[in-house]
């Protein structure tokens, strides 16, 4: 068993954020998210690092003005701690089989050039909207910069199938990109997906709802970024749609406690959601991976509309 101790709701002192993890974890074994995080750029672990400036001098704040110290990091991030506890011990390192995922959201690549190291043993598959041909949005383009470019292996990426572009909130972009990574005989599993891409809360949950079924049992599902600030489009994530799904792993169906699900097409492959400030994990139950039909795959109407389902009362929009 993995044991994580860090400080987090109760941070607040200028000490960096403790781990402490035990002899069988990823850590022991030379596999520690936040050290290579740190060598690759990635904002995902700078949280520690960023925090300990800001309680020494509120100048290097990026948000001096939150109410909880540890969101005063702003975009930089204390993920490595969850990656370690709940991805290292099934993924990491070089003693589990070879597996696929998905991260959606490249930009430069330095979160995708960590997972790339913590996972050896997967076939790393990105979705970047901002290398689509230059252009008009209305024309299926991208009319800003393409940040991926300056990622040293990007052509590489890109000429190897790695690199899928596209627009990750697209139907059709999504099974397009599917069937891409599972259309050789020899693909492995999808055990892993990791949604970095634009953190508006309408998007996320359409990650949620398409690929959380087609992962394999026991694989992840990631979604980072749920900040409920006013410079984030997360809300909705965190106020609707997220009760609902912890009200739903909790479902028994009793006769004599009209109850109902709210979300049943992902309620059928969840096995557990663990979270931690502004990073959530869905992990898949035994069921078979599945491809739903398009209705299934999309978020229904009230994912953003919790009251009916969780107290059944009007909706309160």
């Amino acid at each position: 068993m993995l044991t994580v101790h860090t400080r987090s709701r109760n941070l607040r002192s200028a000490d960096p954020p403790a781990v402490t993890l035990n002899k069988h974890s990823s850590y022991q074994r030379g596999f520690d998210f936040e050290a290579i995080g740190l060598t690759t750029g990635t904002d995902k672990v700078r949280g520690p690092g960023s925090f300990y400036a800001c309680m020494k001098n509120i100048t290097q704040c990026q948000q001096p003005a939150m109410a909880e110290p540890k969101c005063r990091t702003g975009i930089d991030h204390y993920y490595h701690t969850m990656y370690n506890a709940r991805l290292g011990p099934l993924l990491s390192g070089n003693n589990v089989e070879p597996f696929q995922m998905l991260e959606i959201g490249f930009q430069r690549g330095h979160g995708h050039d960590a997972f790339k190291q913590f996972m050896p043993k997967a076939e790393v598959h990105s979705l970047e909207i901002s290398c689509l041909p230059p252009g008009p949005r209305e024309e299926g383009k991208w009319p800003f910069e393409n940040l991926c470019t300056e990622h040293e292996n990007y052509q590489q990426l890109i000429d190897s199938n790695r690199l899928h572009c596209g627009d990750a909130t697209d139907y059709d972009t999504l099974v397009r990109v599917w069937r891409d990574m599972r259309q050789s005989p020899n693909a492995p599993p999808l055990k892993l997906v990791i949604d970095d891409g634009s953190h508006i809360s309408e998007h996320m949950a359409k990650s949620v709802f398409f690929w959380f079924p087609r992962l394999e049992p026991g694989g992840l599902l990631v979604m980072e970024d749920i900040e409920p600030i006013a410079l984030s489009n997360a809300v909705d994530f965190r106020k609707h749609f997220l009760p609902q799904v912890f009200k739903d792993v909790h479902y028994c169906g009793d006769p004599a406690s009209p109850d109902q699900l709210c979300f049943p097409t992902i309620h059928k492959f969840m096995q557990s959601v663990h979270c931690e400030m502004h990073i959530c994990i869905f992990e898949r139950n035994n069921v078979p991976a599945e491809e739903l039909s398009k209705e299934d795959s999309l978020p229904p109407p009230h994912t953003f509309d919790a009251m009916p389902c969780l107290f059944n009362v009007a909706s309160e929009k």
